[in-house]
């Protein structure tokens, strides 16, 4: 290889790394890029509920304990936290987050 061909090779390697190196760093979501999800409780008529707020915004709206059948609240404010952060984690590891009777016992909710 002469010393010309190396010199473009080596050229064209660090033109190729830099423009990976810049795409790379474009493709990583900022954290101010980032929405927030949390979980809120809130009183409803004989007892408690929950909503997940994505960026302030409620996302979604549970008055009634899911997974079971009826529209039976939670009976403290503790359990609905306890259930919507469950939600939480389960959207922010881009599941679904639905919620089932083994996960409402697993987490020790009074149902």
């Amino acid at each position: 290889m002469t010393k010309r061909n190396y010199l473009l090779f080596a050229s064209f390697m660090v033109l190729l790394a830099v423009v990976a190196w810049r795409f790379a760093k474009h493709a990583e979501p900022k954290q101010d890029d980032m929405l927030s999800v949390i979980a809120e409780p809130f009183q409803v008529h004989d007892g408690w509920g929950y909503k997940v707020l994505v960026g302030g915004k409620t996302f979604i709206y549970q008055d009634a304990i899911p997974g079971l059948p009826g529209n039976k609240p939670f009976t403290s404010k503790d359990d609905a936290l306890r259930v919507g952060n469950m939600v939480v984690t389960k959207l922010t590891s881009h599941k679904i987050p639905s919620i089932n009777e083994a996960d409402l016992k697993s987490l020790q909710i009074k149902f």
